[in-house]
């Protein structure tokens, strides 16, 4: 949806920013084409170094190590989009300043971050299954977790035009979720996510905890492919004209 909103154009340079190892930097370049250029940017030189080596024969596609809070880009964007890579800045409205001044005028800013913990199944669901075989501090932990920053659209409105935005636009987006068969899904809930975090800290509380969101999810969908709702913002922004 952000992506469809950006309205990209053939020959548009667009920033890709916490690219991570996903393939969002391809969807980009197909639609922006041959002539023009999709820059990815992640914290994690592991990260880059998967993804240089996925993309080598795609010629439009090249990548940036850093924090997009402080990375001197010295390159020129008509659009800058992010796949759930802008929640953990330490200082939001510098990092956003610092993304608006690598657009050109005019430029597009289009991403996706989560809504609440409340909202959202994929994440709450599996942590209140677990929650009564870990200790109450983990989940309570859990609960504040970095990337649920921007779940307040005030916040994150102010947030923005604090950084020199303007025509700022917050949709909701209700997104069915499956991930697979059961198997599957307790496997993705045990490894991503506010649990998975506690899982890969504290692996001894693994076999309980998976032991629990079987129990959970075969009550709430039987043997089935569970569905759980993704509750998330589509954020659109624009750098004003001089």
């Amino acid at each position: 949806m952000a992506i469809d909103r950006l309205a990209l154009q053939p020959g548009e340079h667009v920033l890709d920013l916490g690219c991570g190892i996903a393939r969002t930097t391809e969807t980009l370049a197909d639609i922006i084409g041959p002539h023009g250029r999709v820059t990815g940017v992640d914290l994690l030189p592991d990260a880059i170094d998967l993804r240089s080596a996925e993309t080598v024969h795609r010629n439009q596609i090249d990548y940036l190590v850093g924090d997009a809070q402080t990375l001197p880009f010295t390159a020129r964007y008509d659009a800058a989009f992010s796949q759930f890579g802008v929640m953990f800045f330490g200082e939001p409205v510098a990092a956003f300043s610092n993304i608006r001044s690598a657009l050109h005028p005019g430029g597009r800013l289009g991403f996706v971050c989560w809504r609440t913990l409340v909202e959202n199944e994929l994440d709450a669901f599996p942590l209140r299954a677990a929650a009564p075989c870990l200790p109450a501090a983990l989940v309570a932990e859990a609960e504040r977790a970095d990337h649920f920053s921007f779940a307040d659209p005030q916040f994150l409105s102010d947030t923005l035009a604090a950084a020199g935005w303007t025509d700022i636009a917050i949709e909701k987006a209700d997104i069915p979720t499956c991930a697979g068969n059961l198997s599957e899904t307790i496997d993705l809930c045990l490894r991503f996510g506010s649990l998975g975090k506690i899982m890969r800290e504290h692996p001894d509380y693994r076999p309980e905890a998976h032991h629990m969101l079987d129990t959970a999810f075969r009550a709430r969908t039987g043997s089935g492919n569970p569905v759980l709702r993704a509750a998330t913002w589509v954020v659109l922004a624009t750098n004003p004209p001089r």
